[in-house]
């Protein structure tokens, strides 16, 4: 590496070396070189003085009024997860619930078709059609619960 280029590199790095922030070899390095360089020796001393002038300045406070209104931000961030969560179990358990409906109601379906229709002698080849239906109602019913309940939590937590 040419001697132009060294010292061009090590000056731009001087700031670091100043704030200790280079590895051990890169800092050695460079105390060599400012050891015969008396530009970047001088380099030094003004980034030392600048240094030591910013360590003196008081560290910024927040105000009262930022620190609230953070707190505020992060607790009604907290709130929003916690409700979150809590939708999410709802609609598992709605979807349990309307799964178990299902799968539960085709017998009681299958009992009280089978003895409606032949009172009414109604024959109809596939039984299945009408718990489809039934089965649809089931799950639009389950899933404009969540809705209506989602809807209700948030009215409430805006009035709260």
């Amino acid at each position: 590496m040419s001697r132009g280029n060294e010292h061009d590199e090590i000056r731009e790095r001087l700031a670091l070396f100043v704030a200790g922030a280079l590895a051990a070899g890169e800092e050695d390095r460079i105390a060599r070189h400012t050891a015969t360089c008396p530009s970047c020796a001088a380099e030094i001393e003004r980034w030392q003085l600048i240094s030591g002038g910013l360590r003196q300045l008081r560290t910024p406070q927040p105000s009262a009024a930022l620190f609230e209104g953070t707190r505020a931000l992060a607790e009604a961030e907290l709130a929003a997860q916690t409700e979150r969560r809590r939708s999410r179990i709802v609609l598992t358990l709605l979807t349990v619930f309307s799964w178990t409906i299902t799968i539960a109601g085709w017998p009681v379906f299958r009992l009280v078709t089978s003895g409606l229709l032949s009172l009414l002698d109604i024959r109809f080849r596939e039984l299945w059609i009408l718990f489809a239906i039934f089965s649809a109602l089931t799950w639009v019913a389950g899933g404009s619960a969540a809705v209506l309940l989602s809807a209700r939590r948030r009215h409430e937590r805006r009035l709260a």
